[in-house]
Order: C-alpha cells, then sequence, then structure tokens
C-alpha cells in the first residue's frame, strides 16, 4: 500500500511537468472524450436509423439525463479536489475517508434524481412545448436512462479516481472499452432488432453498467492508493464536496437548463428541424468539452499534490501546458465547422435542401463559439483545481446560464436567426469576464 501511494505522489510531485503533461492529459482527454462520446455516437445511430423525431426526442431528453449524471460529477470532482491535495500531504487516512463518503453520496444523490425524473417526465416535456409524436419518444428515454443511473453515475465518479490513484491509461482504456460496449449494444438493438429510442437509453446504459463493474474492482481489491473504509458520515466533508464541486456542477446543470430553454425556443420559431439542428451542435460540443475537461481533469490531481506541496513554479507550468492544448483544440474545431458545417449535419441526419441550406447558416454562426470558448474554461479549471471557489462559480455561472440566458433575452426578437448567435455571443461575454478576473485575482495569487 504504501509502495502505491509514494509512487503516485513521485508521478505528480518529481516527474518533469512536459513529460506530466503528456503522459497524464494525453490519456486523460482521449479517455473523458471516449467517456463521453458515445452520447453523438448513440444520436448518430438514433438520426440515421430511426429518424429526426426520434432525433429531436432524445435531444430534447438529454440535457435532463446529463442533469442526473452531473450530480455525481459534482460529489467526484468536489471529493478529488480534497483527496488530491491531502494525499500531497501525506494524510491518507483522512483522504480514504472522504472518498468513501463521496461514492456513497453519489448514488443517493442520483437514486433520488431519477425517481423524481421518472415521475415527472410527462409533465417535463409538456412544458418545454413537445407535441404529442416527440412527448411520448422523449419520456421513454428519459425513463430508460434514470432506471439505471443510481449504478450508471459512478463510471463519472471511479473514473476521476482512478486518475488521482495514477491509473491514467487504465481510465482512458476503461473508457473507451464503455463506448465500444455502449455502440455494440445501440447496433445490436437498433439495427439487428431493429428497436425503437427506448432500447437505444437500454443499450447505453448496459455498457456503462458492465464498464462501472470493472472499474470498482479494483477499489474493492485495496491495492490502489485509495481504498473503500468504514462509511462515517461527517458534515464537514459533505459541506466540503458539496462546495468544491458545486462550480462544475453549476457550469453542467446550467448549460442543461440553458440547453432545455433553447430546445424550447427553437421548437416556437423552428420546429423539429431546428432542435434538430442545436442537437447536432450540442454533439459536436459533447466531443470538444471532455476534451478540454480532460486535459485539465487529468493534471487537476498533479495541480493538487504540487499546490499542497507549495511547488507553485510547477503548477504555472503544468497550467499553461493545459491552456496551450485546449486553445489549440478549439481553435481545430472551428475551423472544421466553418468549413464543413453541412457534411457535419450530414452525418447526423438526412434531410432535404432547405433543411440542410439552414443547417449550414445555423452550425456556421455557432461554430464561432469555440473562438474564445477556451479563455473562460482554462480560467475557470484553474481556479477549482487550486481552491478558488468563488472564482471558479462566478465564470460557470456567466458561462453556463447568466450571458446566455441574456443573450436569448436580448436576441429571440430576431426569432430563428438571433437564437443561433446566443452561444458565441455568450461565450464571447464570458471570455471577457475570465480575462478581468485572471488579472484581478488569479495571477497574483499563482505568483506569490
Amino acid at each position: 500500500m504504501k509502495i502505491i501511494m509514494t509512487s503516485s505522489k513521485e508521478f505528480f510531485i518529481d516527474t518533469k511537468p512536459s513529460r506530466l503533461f503528456f503522459k497524464a492529459s494525453v490519456p486523460g482527454a482521449v479517455g473523458m472524450i471516449a467517456s463521453n462520446i458515445y452520447f453523438s455516437l448513440e444520436m448518430l445511430l438514433i438520426g440515421r436509423l430511426i429518424g429526426q423525431s426520434a432525433f429531436a426526442a432524445g435531444n430534447l431528453a438529454l440535457p435532463l439525463i446529463l442533469i442526473n449524471f452531473a450530480l455525481a460529477d459534482m460529489i467526484a470532482v468536489g471529493s478529488a479536489v480534497r483527496i488530491a491535495i491531502r494525499l500531497g500531504e501525506g494524510r491518507n487516512d483522512e483522504a480514504n475517508k472522504v472518498f468513501t463518503t463521496a461514492v456513497f453520496t453519489a448514488v443517493i444523490l442520483s437514486a433520488l434524481t431519477s425517481f423524481v425524473l421518472i415521475s415527472a417526465a410527462p409533465l417535463l416535456f409538456s412544458l418545454m412545448g413537445a407535441s404529442s409524436h416527440l412527448l411520448d419518444d422523449a419520456v421513454l428515454y428519459l425513463r430508460v436512462y434514470s432506471v439505471f443511473t443510481p449504478l450508471t453515475c459512478l463510471v463519472f465518479v471511479f473514473d476521476n479516481y482512478l486518475r488521482i490513484c495514477g491509473k491514467v491509461r487504465f481510465s482512458m482504456v476503461m473508457n473507451l472499452v464503455m463506448s465500444f460496449l455502449c455502440l455494440f449494444f445501440e447496433f445490436l438493438f437498433l439495427y439487428v432488432f431493429d428497436r425503437g429510442i427506448g432500447y437505444a437509453a437500454l443499450g447505453t446504459s448496459l455498457g456503462m453498467s458492465i464498464t462501472c463493474i470493472i472499474c470498482i474492482l479494483p477499489f474493492l481489491k485495496g491495492n490502489l492508493a485509495l481504498r473503500f473504509v468504514r462509511l462515517k458520515p461527517s458534515l464537514s466533508i459533505l459541506r466540503d464536496l458539496f462546495a468544491q464541486g458545486f462550480p462544475s456542477f453549476l457550469n453542467n446543470i446550467s448549460a442543461k437548463i440553458t440547453s432545455i430553454l433553447m430546445n424550447s425556443l427553437l421548437l416556437r420559431w423552428g420546429g423539429d428541424i431546428a432542435v434538430s439542428i442545436y442537437g447536432v451542435f450540442m454533439n459536436i460540443d459533447g466531443i470538444i468539452v471532455p476534451g478540454m475537461y480532460g486535459v485539465f481533469d487529468s493534471l487537476q490531481p498533479a495541480i493538487g499534490y504540487n499546490w499542497g506541496a507549495e511547488r507553485k513554479d510547477r503548477v504555472r507550468k503544468i497550467a499553461l501546458y493545459c491552456v496551450i492544448a485546449i486553445a489549440l483544440m478549439c481553435l481545430a474545431f472551428t475551423f472544421l465547422l466553418e468549413l464543413y458545417p453541412g457534411q457535419i449535419f450530414s452525418l447526423f441526419l438526412e434531410s432535404d435542401e432547405a433543411g440542410l441550406s439552414l443547417a449550414v447558416h445555423a452550425i456556421s454562426i455557432m461554430g464561432l463559439t469555440y473562438i474564445v470558448r477556451w479563455i473562460s474554461y482554462a480560467c475557470q479549471s484553474f481556479s477549482s483545481a487550486v481552491g478558488k471557489n468563488r472564482e471558479a462559480t462566478v465564470l460557470s455561472l456567466c458561462n453556463a446560464l447568466v450571458f446566455p440566458l441574456l443573450m436569448m433575452f436580448v436576441l429571440q426578437n430576431f426569432q430563428l436567426d438571433g437564437i443561433w448567435f446566443v452561444t458565441p455571443s455568450a461565450a464571447l461575454l464570458t471570455a471577457i469576464t475570465a480575462v478581468v478576473i485572471y488579472f484581478v485575482q488569479i495571477r497574483k495569487l499563482v505568483k506569490d
């Protein structure tokens, strides 16, 4: 046990920053993309094998599904900061106590939320303006996912803990395995057996459940830096979990609330095709954001270890590598969205000439988001990693809720065209806010 913990500490504190970046961030980014890309693949199969109506229904339900997953992710992120710092300080017993509390808290929260979603699904989609042909499919899709969530949510929880224990490659492999399993079951149910949208949700849930069980096994064996101990609920630990994880959760849930409101406006001004176009963009976003998240999240233990060890020189270098990586990632996707909007849309759905023309116009506008998106995300992720929760929370709110709602209010007067500009304009305002926060608060903190 001691040898394993020492190895993890040496990896994060003694490894050269450039080498640490490539050994942790590349597998972390690949793994995080793989752990989220199955949603995009699922939507692609739904659009291609079932049709546009099912695709629109799935995209109406997906924000609610991801809100439930965001609860578990909040606990995982919140505990990861404290665990990494405690391990860096050599306080391993306290780290294990936090780990055990976090896992059980994530399961209980997800179970409660799943019950609410199963019960309230018809009402929620009716309030969003879904017509009868969309409502039935959306309700079924949401309910199947919700039944499995108390187990599947642990995929996101243990993914964080595997990286803290230095098992970055294993985490990447498991995410790739999960994507393969989800795709296999989806293809089996939708293509081979020609089933409907409920089986799409079942296929992904089965793939995630199998992966979750495999990921839990190393922790049950007790041969990692983290292990289960006797559960002793502590208000101070719970309070810290929610405080540390709240910025990430706020960003996730706010973004999903924004998506729900966007879908409602799009249904009003453009109908099913407008929701489908926005759904395609959000599925692309579901690849880019996990990639950015994976870069910073995989190095969060390293930042936490070095911050706890007061090695701010290493913290600065690690953060710089992360910022450069996510900036290049965002700019690359901007070029793809601007150069090939029609081809990207056609991957997910077949459409007539009018629908394709609208998709090209809309995706070209929304693709501008990523020119500046990396600025606010880098500042937010770094603030969270070093425990500056107030700054991270402000940026989370601005990026995912405040500025999108503001721009919806302002731009909805321009009807459908105005709605397409909501995302890039909100990203620009958030980037400006991030620059101000960095020069006022974070820059001085890192230099001290």
